[in-house]
């Protein structure tokens, strides 16, 4: 799309000059030139560093990590626990978990598989319904439901408590609530984990039971971006490749430049780049934060 250069000359001297526009567009960015250097939005507080260019540009925030290390027994736990799900024996593995607490063995990500389970028990996986336990199959499917929900809320609202920031937990709940149709309380629980951190141990879980799709986020309305003056009067052009991070809501929480010809150009395009529309990265159905690169170009054309 062509947009034609301001007038800012006067009347008489039109006929004197070129006539110059800008072609702006949001098309995919050629190969960067320069490594990318974190220079954050000023309101958004974050000085994050981009992941390398490739499909999937999901991103855990650095005030996320590291986690704290998982002592061996949770980790053999775990493998144990996922060991049984790969088998068709899922109900066993969460019996084994459910033993686990009953020792005294509470770790939260022990809590988060265990709870995750009732979850899609509760949603209907027939294979998780389990034989034993507080919450075992009592013969009727809306007493089991009930009980599969209320036994998944009560093991992540204690997961929670020790991992307050992990947005899987939330995203959980909201699962179980949705599950157990209070769809109101799914939607507050969904809202609040978009704005907590996504990534780590807490959605390494939520892939290994679910079997998740990475979706990369996506440019979905874009404007185009003026030609600044100082660039036009200088006959400067080129291409300009931004990185954005994205939040779990698809709002740029950070620009950085990774190829530019001019600051003005760049500023240019941060500017336009932070007012348009885009979709969020998604583990399945969950958003997460994730790097996006775009670009767009500014050249001028003589027009008669």
């Amino acid at each position: 799309m062509e947009r034609r250069r301001p007038n800012t000359c006067r009347t008489h001297l039109v006929t004197a000059l070129l006539l110059l526009a800008v072609l702006a567009s949001c098309a995919p960015p050629p190969p960067p030139a320069t490594a990318p250097v974190p220079v954050p939005c000023p309101a958004s507080g974050l000085a994050e560093v981009p992941a390398p260019n490739e499909g999937w540009r999901g991103h855990v925030l650095a005030r996320c990590v590291p986690e704290p290390g998982v002592p061996a027994e949770v980790e053999r736990l775990l493998g144990l626990c996922s060991n049984y799900f790969r088998e068709g024996s899922g109900s066993d593995g969460m019996t084994e978990l459910e033993l686990a607490l009953e020792r005294g063995e509470r770790h939260p990500l022990v809590l988060m598989a265990l709870g995750q389970l009732y979850v899609m028990a509760g949603q209907g996986e027939p294979a998780l319904l389990p034989n034993e336990g507080p919450a075992a199959d009592t013969g009727n499917w809306e007493s089991n439901r009930l009980r599969l929900l209320a036994r998944a809320g009560a093991l992540l609202e204690e997961a929670g408590r020790s991992r307050p920031d992990d947005a899987a937990v939330d995203y959980l709940l909201a699962d179980a609530a949705r599950a157990g149709r209070a769809f109101g309380r799914a939607d507050e629980l969904a809202d609040r984990g978009r704005g907590k951190c996504t990534g780590g141990r807490g959605f390494a879980l939520l892939q290994l039971y679910q079997q998740l799709h990475r979706y990369p986020a996506k440019l979905t309305a874009c404007g185009s971006p003026d030609y600044p003056r100082s660039a036009l009067a200088r006959r400067i052009t080129g291409v300009v490749t931004i990185d954005l991070l994205l939040d779990p809501d698809g709002a740029p929480r950070q620009t950085v430049a990774v190829a530019s010809p001019d600051a003005a150009l760049t500023a240019a395009a941060e500017k336009v780049f932070r007012a348009a529309s885009y979709d969020p990265a998604r583990l399945g159905k969950y958003p997460v934060w994730a790097w996006l690169r775009v670009s767009t170009t500014f050249r001028l054309t003589e027009a008669d």
